[in-house]
């Protein structure tokens, strides 16, 4: 490893770091060294990167595999529509008019910089975070609750930039706000739905363990189940807790809000939680990892790919 993933590695042996958020930066260096391509074109920068993460070039010409497939959906696939879907702002308009508005987290505010946030507006518990990026922070209290460092937080987010990083065309053109939502909880359990052409096929569970600064919290994936809730052998390469999740009761529920959400796209994934019997959609992502997912066994790789029908270029 570099001294770079050395040091990401001692900072979590100290305790400094989630053992989650440590594997994705060390996972990350390899392709860090890329990024600041911001000039390359599209398609040979998606090459190179690709190249850096899997060892092998992309085929983009007649792509197969799940990975390939994502990736030459961000150089030919792009709906405006996308734009607002991961816009964790804009999104909530849409969730009102696809499946309700009882299905998005209830919105408390939002702003164009984190500076221009009215705390003194908020109840005592509330979640920020940027619109267009991943990360949050909790505020369980607001008298113990440290406004500069969550401003300073914030302030970074919104430096995140998704398109530079690996071409995911839809966020490139996000309007960047912040945005405070209602608490909802801790430890929450993260759904990850697979939908391809509007339909469920496989939901990946990630196991998320809050953190006492209130920062994105620590998470585990915990297995994936096909649409007949049995657990499958798909694995990631990503810290795995070997647990065993039972069905929704609300499953039913959790379907028929994804594939609402998911109609007419090739892929997407419509990221839930569940919290007091009821599906919440949190956001939806079209391309996972940046179209760079690792799967422990590559048949997974060629078995989701085999799912996504490519449109024809927009």
């Amino acid at each position: 490893m570099s001294i770079y993933q050395n040091m990401l590695v001692f900072l979590r042996s100290k305790g400094i770091l989630g053992n989650g958020l440590t594997h994705f930066l060390v996972r990350h260096t390899c392709i860090e060294k890329i990024w600041f391509h911001a000039g390359m074109d599209d398609q040979s920068y998606i090459i190179k990167k690709y190249r850096e993460a899997f060892g092998v070039e992309p085929d983009l010409e007649h792509p197969k595999t799940f990975n390939e497939k994502n990736n030459w959906r961000k150089l030919h696939e792009r709906n405006p529509l996308y734009t607002s879907m991961v816009d964790k702002y804009k999104i909530k308009q849409i969730i009102a008019e696809r499946v309700g508005a009882e299905h998005t987290f209830p919105l408390l505010g939002v702003w164009d910089r984190p500076e221009d946030i009215e705390f003194d507006k908020l109840p005592d518990q509330f979640v920020l975070k940027a619109n267009h990026a991943g990360g949050v922070k909790v505020c369980r209290s607001q008298k113990s609750f440290d406004r500069k460092e969550a401003l300073r937080y914030l302030n970074y987010t919104q430096s995140i930039d998704y398109f530079i990083r690996s071409r995911e065309w839809p966020y490139k053109n996000v309007d960047r706000k912040i945005i405070a939502e209602q608490y909802m909880g801790e430890d929450l359990i993260d759904y990850k739905n697979y939908c391809f052409g509007g339909k469920l096929m496989y939901t990946l569970i990630w196991q998320n363990h809050s953190l006492a600064d209130g920062s994105k919290p620590d998470a585990h994936f915990c297995g994936a189940y096909d649409r007949n809730w049995e657990r499958t052998t798909m694995e990631i390469d990503y810290p795995t807790d070997d647990l065993r999740f039972e069905k929704p009761e609300c499953y039913d529920e959790l379907v028929e809000v994804c594939e609402k959400m998911s109609a007419g796209i090739p892929f997407v994934r419509v990221d839930c939680y569940i919290i007091g019997g009821h599906v919440y959609v949190g956001e939806m992502t079209f391309f996972p990892w940046g179209g760079f997912q690792k799967f422990k066994d590559e048949a997974w790789n060629k078995r989701l790919g085999d799912l996504i029908q490519l449109q024809d270029p927009m």
